[in-house]
């Protein structure tokens, strides 16, 4: 036996001794995968395997899909030309029509935001938002007093 050799099966059963208690965890993962699946397969079908973005909240494009079918099913999309969910109030849906509120509430609604519009006929508005949209109501409402 070469001195090689003897080096070779030496190092091979100090890394063996070493890799025992991982291969023992790895062969109990494996066996609580197994476990899993077959749970799975009971409660979900024959052959169903839990894959990533299956459970939780559903994706944008699903969600965007969803919101043009229920729009199909009410028969109107919202006003605004850039959003495609179904309209629930006056012509617009949930967020818009909060929206249309809210610019009705400060005195800021554009003449072109009318109730019950036609479906994806009117331009949305950007507001200006922080400190600059502080100061534009802040001057919206100095206007408002100016006039009184």
């Amino acid at each position: 036996m070469s001195i090689e050799k003897a080096i070779r099966q030496l190092i091979q059963a100090e890394i063996d001794k070493r890799l025992e208690p991982l291969e023992r965890a790895t062969r109990a993962l494996e066996a609580q995968a197994g476990v899993v699946n077959k749970l799975a397969s009971l409660f979900g079908g024959p052959g169903m395997n839990i894959k990533r973005g299956q459970v939780g909240r559903p994706r944008k494009q699903k969600a965007q899909a969803r919101n043009a079918e229920k729009a199909s099913d009410s028969g109107r999309n919202c006003a605004i030309t850039t959003c495609h969910r179904a309209a629930r109030s006056k012509g617009y849906c949930a967020a818009h029509y909060q929206k249309f509120r809210m610019l009705a509430r400060t005195g800021r609604l554009p003449s072109t935001w009318v109730e019950h519009a036609s479906p994806s006929s009117i331009e949305d508005v950007m507001l200006p938002r922080g400190r600059a949209g502080a100061r534009a109501l802040a001057e919206s409402r100095g206007q408002e007093q100016d006039t009184e």
